[in-house]
């Protein structure tokens, strides 16, 4: 409840132009159970998602320009904004979203290129 009222009276700091993951204009990436099938254990498909929600979340904002480092304010921020279905931002996604992001960032062959 408090991160909730504190997210409502801080202001957003973070501008990330990507589209919003909602039905018809973009499809999530696959769930965990989608991709490792209904055998999949509880401890597989949490690690699974948060690396799902920090690598869409790290792509998003490599392509807006933002590189680290950023607050973890921030990079809840810009999780919610992408509006993920059931996503809390925890420790671990922010870690894996800063791991993606400097992998990003040291990768020379990965450049932003806009198509409109």
């Amino acid at each position: 409840m408090l991160r909730t009222l504190r997210r409502a009276l801080r202001p957003a700091r973070l501008r990330i132009p990507a589209r919003r993951f909602a039905a018809g204009i973009a499809e999530l990436p696959p769930t965990a159970r989608e991709v490792l099938g209904t055998d999949v254990t509880a401890g597989e498909a949490i690690a699974y998602n948060r690396v799902r929600v920090a690598t869409a979340t790290a792509v998003a904002l490599y392509r807006s320009g933002h590189t680290l480092p950023l607050s973890d304010d921030d990079l809840d921020d810009a999780v919610l904004a992408l509006d993920f279905p059931y996503s809390v931002p925890s420790t671990e996604t922010r870690a894996s979203i800063r791991a993606a992001l400097a992998v990003l960032d040291a990768d020379y062959t990965v450049t932003v290129t806009v198509t409109r």
